[in-house]
């Protein structure tokens, strides 16, 4: 615990704290306007959308690849 020899020290750091206390109010406020225009229902259906794209993409590119190669797929399934 830190030990204080006058009031000046006592209020310089009280005065700090609260500084402090502002700059992450802020902070959590600026935080909660990113995530609330991110989070908007067009936004996550095109995540969703694009993310299923990918992975359909790659699953079509891997079997069409197996195709060249002559790999049966079926003998890989359980």
């Amino acid at each position: 615990m830190k030990k204080y020899n006058n009031l000046k020290e006592i209020n310089k750091d009280l005065k700090l704290l609260k500084l402090q206390t502002e700059i992450y109010q802020q902070q959590t406020s600026i935080d909660l306007t990113y995530i609330r225009k991110k989070l908007t229902v067009t936004n996550l259906l095109t995540d969703l959308l694009s993310t299923l794209g990918t992975s359909y993409f790659y699953k079509k590119l891997g079997s069409k690849l197996y195709d060249k190669l002559g790999i049966n797929l079926k003998n890989f399934k359980a």
